[in-house]
């Protein structure tokens, strides 16, 4: 027994040999398999179309990534080249695509500040991530960016000869990013400096040098006028290091003066559009696709609809820091304005899931935060109708269902919970139409604990919310946070008859060539019955027509209208979510953050401001602008749907033959062919089987 072991060592040996040699084999082979291949014809790597983004008009609204003028080495200031080399691969000339030393420097670099303080990428591997790869952060990235970097050299070795160093390092100048959309050397010296890069300074020089690193967060306009930058000191201290400059070569380019005189671009009419066309071209595409790729987009805004969002939002904002008592935004600092309410705005076609606009908060100029499709806020009862819509779905609920509006205690985690009605108005008995119309919070609850809390997740997620739920209680009151974009998809589900379409802000894409690379294809998902979804329509209309949503007639909008308002208890958000046959369109108004007195209150009265007072004279603005109120204008009602009239409290059928009654109060309501409203009977057996006010939940 013992002589087989020596032999089982032996095998055992080889197969952890094999193994050191087979398995990195393996791995190389597959990374080599997966490497994308450089074009043959290298001049296509520096020829730059931009990405064009247009209307669905086809008008022209932006483009980026276009280097608007290649120029040689020789046309680009010495000062310029030496920096570039300097800060970003001092052995450039020297290595055949990857530098061993870099890679260690960097190393020791970054142990010894305990965190990634300098990068080991030559300018060859940085041309590769930028034209190649995707931006992660993976080491199989790193290893395809290495052997790309190599095969690139060798490449342009074979192709330029003795100028092959000269080529990559104009294609890297020639295609870098400068921020303010300049793209190229040449580019971003008239941008910055109004002046050839053949004439730049030392110092202008260092300053543009250090900008590819990080130009959004380099961008010399924000106060590299007063006095050198630290990224441009590091550039300094670099060609020091490197014999490029004497060290009173450096205090003098300190000393200089720089004036930024660069000719004044073509604005960014649409910036929060134009930045989620660009997340969106990053998912598809990879980041690599924003900085080298040649791309047609044809989007799905309506650029009147946009301008008229714009002037809504606007406005609408200048009014409620009127109320809220702050100075008007444009006399505040720019310190001060990120202190000031915010607005966000979405406008969608409910049968195509085209975005036709999109307003993203007031200025991008001070945060590039998008509202309308990043930031997760509660929508308060904005949520109701997908909690009603889950107990209609369920036939659990129908708009003449009763329950008793009052204060009601609940049993959760052992604590007791009672949820109030806004200003403590309750309703008393109550159909579940008039409850909607009036937003009353105890019913709504009521309704949540009558078909199950997991039910109603079920529905927001059919209606195509995708943000993460809990099934509690409280999810009754729109505690839940959702984006704007994801509730409004909900109500233009509900608009498009429970057929839910995935909202789109691209229609298609081309190459410069007009090849086809990705078309959107509108794909309906049955998510509730036509006849749920029109019982649902009909209550909502009545918010707007005699409920918190009435503000909308007051203002003159006449088309019908669906909505809901939501207003959150700590007065931090106000929404108004609201569709007509042809539109559906969400807002919301409040504050980036929580802290301080930062709350939705007139300063003058001290009264709350809501989705019906702050978020709803915003929409209205909007609709009346871009969709106007037309005599064929209307919902359609499916066949197996009729609409009577009920009194609000019992459910009651009014027959409209009767003598009318000026003090009686009528609701007008959906229901299916095997709906009914109530009878007496229904009623006293519903009051005598009122519970009891302490519930456990």
């Amino acid at each position: 027994m013992g002589s087989r072991i020596p032999g089982m060592g032996r095998i055992a040996l080889v197969i952890c040999i094999d193994g050191v040699v087979i398995i990195p084999a393996l791995a190389l082979l597959w990374l080599l398999n997966d490497l994308p291949q450089i074009p043959s014809d290298l001049g296509t790597l520096s020829r730059q179309t931009g990405i064009n983004i247009y209307a669905d008009s086809g008008e022209l609204l932006y483009t980026f990534n276009k280097s608007i003028e290649q120029v040689s080495i020789h046309e680009i200031s010495p000062w310029f080249v030496q920096a570039i080399i300097a800060t970003e691969d001092l052995d450039f000339y020297r290595h055949h695509g990857v530098s061993l030393k870099a890679i260690v420097g960097a190393a020791l670099e970054n142990m010894r500040h305990f965190r990634r303080a300098r990068g080991g990428s030559t300018i060859t591997q940085q041309i590769v991530k930028n034209t190649l790869l995707t931006r992660e952060k993976t080491i199989a990235r790193k290893i395809k960016e290495a052997l790309l970097a190599l095969q690139l050299e060798s490449m342009y070795q074979l192709e330029f000869g003795a100028k092959a160093k000269e080529k990559l390092l104009e294609l890297y100048v020639n295609g870098s990013f400068f921020g303010t959309n300049a793209y190229g050397v040449e580019d971003a010296a008239q941008v910055y400096f109004g002046k050839p890069a053949a004439n730049l300074t030392l110092r202008e020089s260092a300053v543009l040098a250090g900008l590819p690193n990080a130009p959004s967060a380099l961008n010399p306009l924000r106060g590299e006028v007063q006095k050198p930058s630290g990224r441009t000191q590091h550039v300094l201290r670099r060609m020091v290091r490197a014999g490029y400059i004497s060290r009173a070569e450096y205090e003098d380019a300190l000393k200089d003066s720089l004036v930024f005189r660069g000719k004044k671009r073509k604005q960014n009419r649409t910036p929060y559009f134009v930045e989620t066309i660009k997340d969106e071209i990053a998912q598809r595409w990879g980041r690599s696709a924003l900085s080298f790729g040649a791309l047609d987009i044809r989007t799905t805004l309506d650029l009147q609809m946009q301008q008229g969002a714009e002037r809504a939002v606007t406005n609408g904002l200048s009014d409620l820091d009127r109320r809220l008592g702050f100075m008007p935004y444009e006399m505040a600092a720019e310190l001060n304005r990120e202190r000031y309410v915010q607005s966000a705005l979405i406008c969608m076609d409910p049968a195509t899931g085209y975005v036709k606009a999109m307003v993203g908060g007031r200025d991008i100029f001070v945060s590039y935060y998008n509202r309308a499709t990043t930031s997760r806020r509660q929508p308060g009862s904005g949520f109701k109708p997908i909690v009603y819509l889950a107990g209609i779905a369920a036939n659990l609920i129908s708009p003449v269902s009763l329950f008793m509006d009052e204060p009601k205690t609940y049993r959760i985690n052992r604590q007791n919970w009672t949820p109030r009605n806004f200003k403590n108005q309750y309703l008393g008995q109550t159909t579940v139409a008039w409850a909607l119309t009036k937003s009353a919070n105890s019913t709504s609850v009521q309704i949540v604990q009558h078909i199950s809390p997991e039910r109603v997740v079920d529905m927001a997620e059919r209606l195509g919310i995708r943000s993460k739920m809990g099934p509690y209680p409280s999810i009754a009151l729109g505690a839940s946070e959702v984006t704007l974009l994801e509730l409004a998809a909900a109500y233009g589900t509900i608009a498009n008859y429970g057929y839910k379409v995935e909202p789109t802000f691209v229609k298609s894409i081309e190459d410069p060539g007009g090849r086809v690379l990705y078309r959107h294809r509108v794909q309906p998902i049955p998510a509730v019955s036509p006849s749920d979804a029109y019982i649902m329509i009909q209550m909502m209309r009545n918010v707007v027509n005699r409920g918190t949503g009435r503000i909308l007639r007051r203002m003159g909008y006449d088309a019908p209208v669906a909505g809901k308002t939501g207003t959150t208890n700590d007065n931090s958000d106000a929404w108004f979510t609201g569709f007509t046959p042809d539109l559906v369109t969400s807002v919301w108004v409040g504050f980036d953050t929580r802290k301080g007195d930062r709350r939705l209150v007139s300063k003058k009265t001290g009264r709350q401001i809501t989705g019906g007072s702050g978020a709803a004279p915003i929409w209205t603005a909007f609709m009346k602008a871009v969709n106007p109120a037309t005599t064929d204008m209307s919902f359609w009602k499916p066949p197996n749907v009729r609409t009577v009239e009920i009194d609000p409290f019992t459910g009651e059928a009014i027959d409209s033959s009767m003598q009318p009654d000026s003090t009686r109060v009528l609701l007008r309501v959906a229901l299916d062919t095997d709906g009914q409203p109530n009878t007496q009977l229904e009623i006293d057996a519903f009051r005598r089987t009122l519970p009891d006010t302490l519930d456990d939940y």
